[in-house]
């Protein structure tokens, strides 16, 4: 088999590929449309009215065993007579689910908008040409992709062909299940990769009450206005979180729904699930009632911080500050770890001794940042320097102290900056999110991540 990658420059289809962007117009214009009476960040759509059905009845209502680590693939084949040999080819593979098989460009470029697919197999066969036309289109609209091609033909031609068009591996007819699986297992990398472009921060305190959760969600908004796309924005105080009441919003799926899923995780399901508000958030909320948080497991929680590092790239979590092993799930995954402190005794030691578990537990000290809330820059009281003296670490970031006007905006749910866009509050968070959206380390790698988790729950 041979392994070669050569990518070309090619122009997408508008016939077939071109896409309409989702016109979601500028929160500010959408702010000043409102009526005095609504609120700023409501969703568009009915009210919460329970889950029956569920989230992946409308997605794709199709039926799965755990697969969050599972590579969904989809065959595109012209020829009707080597279906049932291609498709049983592939479904012997126990890391891949074979999603559908297609027949043409339309059906094809549908089933890749709809989002969830991981790799596609090419079957080249009888008519390259026009199959290496639409490899094109789907290697330039989607970079992402892995992208096999498989044929009866083996003369270099017509395995360079395929491979100048955008596929990342060959397979040669008859199939021979190891170079089969090799060769998956080879563009697997290529998911994640993907998973490793995404950017997850996670924000707590280990002191109740320093404003912790209006942070996180007025940070997931100017992150997704400074990206100019959608940030995640998730919910884990599973048993009193209240995100949701930050935007005034009354999501119809919860956290609960995703775990409660039998194992089906794709991006159709989380984007059935998510609440997409006009303010660039996408918002998971916490379950509706205490019961229903008890049976959300660590590998629930895990598994869809996985799915949503695959479909966004800004994650934002508002995480409780006890250091339980669902809450450690999601530490784990973080690239960037805000600790939100107030300069007062018992908040302080409260965080270094927050700082020094995760420093324990080996987490580096390049993932933990400190910011100060409600900084009211007055002598004679704590300083900066005293907390950072006290943590062994600068003060990353620091929110002024306005407590009446931060109040009134989680009372009436709206946004710090559709109040007052103005307010230092909301220039010294837009200025947090410049600095983790600018910061060039990029995220830590998969694997630093998962002995992290091993490391922490073996505690």
């Amino acid at each position: 088999m041979l392994l070669l990658h050569v990518k070309s420059n090619v122009q997408l289809s508008e016939l077939i590929f071109a896409t309409v962007p989702l016109k979601i117009a500028a929160f500010w214009e959408q702010r000043d449309r409102m009526s005095p009476g609504a609120r700023s960040c409501r969703a568009p759509g009915p009210r919460r009215t329970g889950s029956a059905g569920g989230p992946i009845a409308e997605s794709r209502g199709v039926k799965a065993t755990t697969m969050s680590n599972l590579l969904h693939a989809c065959l595109y084949n012209l020829d009707a007579s080597s279906s049932e040999s291609l498709t049983s080819q592939v479904k012997t593979l126990n890391f891949v689910r074979l999603v559908s098989e297609v027949s043409n460009p339309e059906s094809l470029a549908q089933l890749l908008q709809s989002g969830g697919i991981h790799l596609v197999f090419f079957h080249m066969d009888p008519n390259p040409n026009a199959v290496v036309e639409t490899i094109e289109q789907v290697a330039s609209r989607y970079p992402d992709l892995a992208l096999i091609a498989v044929s009866h033909k083996t003369d270099p031609a017509s395995i360079l062909v395929p491979m100048r068009a955008g596929c990342d591996q060959f397979v040669c007819e008859p199939i021979d299940q190891n170079d089969l699986a090799n060769a998956v297992a080879r563009v697997a990398s290529k998911r994640m990769a993907s998973m490793a472009k995404s950017r997850c921060i996670c924000v707590t305190s280990p002191s109740g009450g320093s404003g912790a959760t209006t942070i996180a969600c007025n940070l997931a908004l100017e992150i997704g206005h400074l990206a100019d796309r959608d940030c995640a924005l998730v919910d884990l105080d599973f048993q009193f979180g209240d995100v949701a009441l930050n935007f005034d919003a009354e999501p119809k799926y919860t956290f609960h729904d995703l775990a409660d899923t039998g194992g089906e995780l794709d991006k159709a399901v989380l984007s059935a699930t998510m609440m997409a508000l006009p303010c660039k958030v996408a918002l998971l909320s916490r379950p509706d009632s205490i019961e229903q948080s008890e049976v959300i497991t660590p590998d629930a929680v895990q598994r869809v911080i996985e799915v949503l590092r695959g479909s966004f790239e800004n994650i934002v979590i508002d995480v409780p500050g006890h250091l339980d092993a669902r809450n450690a799930v999601a530490i784990t995954q973080a690239d960037l770890v805000l600790v939100v402190c107030q300069l007062l005794v018992p908040s302080i030691r409260n965080t270094k001794r927050y700082i020094e578990a995760l420093r324990n537990m080996g987490m580096s000290d390049d993932r933990i940042e400190v910011v100060v809330n409600r900084n009211d820059g007055r002598t004679g009281r704590l300083t900066e320097a005293d907390l950072a003296e006290t943590v062994k670490k600068p003060v990353f970031a620091s929110v002024p102290n306005d407590y009446q006007f931060v109040a009134r905006s989680i009372d009436i749910g709206r946004p710090i900056a559709a109040l007052d866009r103005n307010s230092p509050v909301r220039s010294a968070i837009r200025q947090l999110a410049r600095k983790i959206v600018n910061n060039s380390s990029g995220p830590e790698q998969a694997g630093d991540r998962k002995g992290f988790l091993s490391r922490l729950l073996a505690k």
